[in-house]
């Protein structure tokens, strides 16, 4: 006995050696790599940087540092896919006020709002107090247009660091945009003010940049060229700034346009990421066959780049070229655009005619976005863009199955599906909604609303509408559901009274005024019934609400026009 356990003491002693090494293997090859790919970062090499960082998430797919890294070098190439590591960063880290404000930012430069608000509502109150935040948050306001809720957040900004002067410069763009001239002025003066800092390039050049962006937009003709001029001359400046000289060049008819256009061109030929903003301006303003002929003439290592790749894409679509679109995209590898691919080979099918091909190459691309939201979200937009409806709403319900807390996708549905009358299939999403989020009592109305349009009794709509107005009786959505079921019910007076109980204001909505207005018909008001059915017929309605209204609309003319 005293040899077996000795026995069992020594293999276990072992085991838990051989753990020790290889966790001790496994934690030495992610510092390894990390540093590598840190290393490459650093001199420019993002190919191998790249390489380094998939290789550490294949082996830990949870490393914050690496994701975080992968984050850095989509946003220096101006992907897309950097918003999914942005989020992928906050997934894995969710109390960092920092990645969640990098999160918010990204989102705000690709216009998905919904998740720059979400990234911005988990950052805890403490973190909330600082100058960076309320920079974001104003970034934010500004970018949906609510410009005084904008402004109130740049100067809380610039109360909290007063030596910081990124809000003040975020404030003046914003006033840049006023109908006041003297508030106009006042920030070009700011602004110019900026752009003299002797001390803070940075800062120097985005004033500058603000400065050449107004004076273009307000068609100053020697103002975007000076100022354009002497942006492209900074030590600091992008090649971004160097666009904004080729727009002044080209607004102004200036004859250095072309000279410069080439110029750009030669700089960016072997620099993918400057080759895509080159071609996105050149398509808004030139033929695209010229942009096509210049890509075309590229060294070939880099037109097999995925990018330049999806750039040539573009061009034969603006040509309309679909045999030379099938040709540019029916082979090769786009790594992470590979979906993006197989969306254009669907593009160039369709555009021949062969709607089968196209079909099943949509289908194809969908399997490669692999669920992934930033890839689904990218079909999305070339549907959108091709005029794809149910193609696009397939890809919501696709992220809406797959990914429940993307509410913005829940809300681009229901707006695309009542907008083409799809009523059942909005039940549908409504119903899909309140299962999952039982707390969402908005979900439950338009769940009741949509059962009682479809007479859909087995949802219990009655009963549903019942208990959401007495959980909240001022809320007129509320309010117009349980009005609209007493209404089916035969209790056309109680249903009237329920309305009138709500603010006058209220019972003029899009929500309330079909209703009030059938119940008014039906209860022989006649002359208010007549005002409320026509306001009613101005808004966006589903075809049973439609249908309910003009059929109280001509019950009205059968009784007789009534009299003032």
């Amino acid at each position: 006995m005293r040899k077996l356990v000795i026995g069992i003491l020594c293999v276990t002693a072992l085991l838990l050696l051989g753990y020790s090494g290889y966790r001790s293997y496994r934690i030495w090859k992610q510092n390894h790599l990390m540093s590598m790919a840190r290393h490459f970062a650093a001199e420019s090499d993002l190919p191998n940087a790249r390489l380094s960082l998939l290789e550490l998430l294949r082996v830990n797919s949870r490393n914050i540092e690496a994701s975080r890294l992968m984050a850095d070098l989509a946003e220096t190439d101006q992907s897309p896919v950097a918003l999914s590591w942005r989020k992928r960063v906050v997934e894995l880290n969710p109390h960092s006020s920092n990645d969640r404000l990098a999160f918010a930012a990204i989102a705000i430069k690709l216009r998905d709002l919904t998740s720059a608000a979400n990234a911005l509502a988990g950052i805890p109150e403490a973190d909330k107090h600082t100058a960076a935040y309320h920079n974001i948050a104003g970034s934010l306001e500004a970018a949906a247009n609510r410009f005084a809720a904008a402004e109130a957040h740049f100067l809380e900004a610039v109360q909290l660091e007063p030596q910081n002067h990124a809000p003040e410069l975020s404030l003046a763009v914003l006033r840049l945009h006023d109908t006041n001239a003297a508030g106009m002025a006042e920030a070009r003066n700011t602004l110019s003010r900026l752009g003299s800092n002797p001390t803070n390039s940075t800062l120097r050049c985005q004033a500058i940049r603000e400065l050449t962006i107004d004076a273009i937009h307000h068609h100053q003709k020697d103002a975007s060229l000076a100022l354009s001029k002497r942006l492209a001359q900074e030590t600091n400046s992008l090649f971004t700034d160097r666009l904004l000289r080729l727009e002044a060049l080209w607004e102004t008819r200036n004859e250095g346009f072309k000279m410069e256009q080439t110029s750009l061109q030669r700089e960016a030929q072997s620099d993918p990421a400057k080759i895509q903003e080159l071609i996105m301006w050149q398509l808004g303003k030139i033929p695209p066959g010229e942009s096509l002929a210049w890509l075309r003439s590229l060294p070939m290592s880099t037109q097999t780049n995925h990018l330049v790749a999806q750039l040539k894409a573009e061009c034969c679509v603006a040509l309309q070229d679909w045999p030379g679109l099938q040709a540019c995209v029916e082979k090769g590898d786009w790594g992470e655009l590979e979906s993006v691919r197989h969306a254009f080979e669907t593009r160039a099918l369709r555009g021949q005619g062969l709607n089968d091909a196209a079909e099943g190459e949509w289908r194809q691309a969908v399997q490669a976005a692999n669920g992934q939201v930033a890839s689904l979200v990218m079909l999305m937009r070339l549907a959108a863009q091709w005029n794809w409806v149910s193609e696009g709403e397939d890809i919501l319900w696709t992220i809406v199955n797959g990914h429940p807390n993307e509410q913005w996708a829940r809300q681009a549905l229901a707006r695309a599906l009542f907008a083409s009358g799809q009523t059942r299939s909005l039940m549908q999403l409504y119903s899909q909604q309140a299962t999952r989020f039982p707390s969402d009592l908005v979900a439950k109305n338009n769940v009741a609303m949509t059962a009682l349009l479809l007479n859909a009794q087995e949802l219990k709509p009655h009963q549903l509408a019942l208990e959401l107005y007495h959980e909240a009786p001022t809320n007129s959505s509320f309010a117009a559901t349980y009005a609209f079921s007493l209404y089916q019910q035969g209790k056309k007076t109680e249903a009237l009274k329920v309305l009138d109980r709500l603010d006058p204001r209220e019972i003029e909505t899009a929500t309330v005024a079909p209703c009030y207005g059938i119940l008014l018909e039906a209860t022989g008001n006649r002359l208010k019934a007549k005002r409320y059915l026509d306001l009613a017929s101005k808004f966006q309605m589903l075809p049973e609400e439609r249908k309910l209204i003009d059929s109280a609309k001509r019950d009205l003319d059968h009784a007789g026009t009534p009299k003032s």
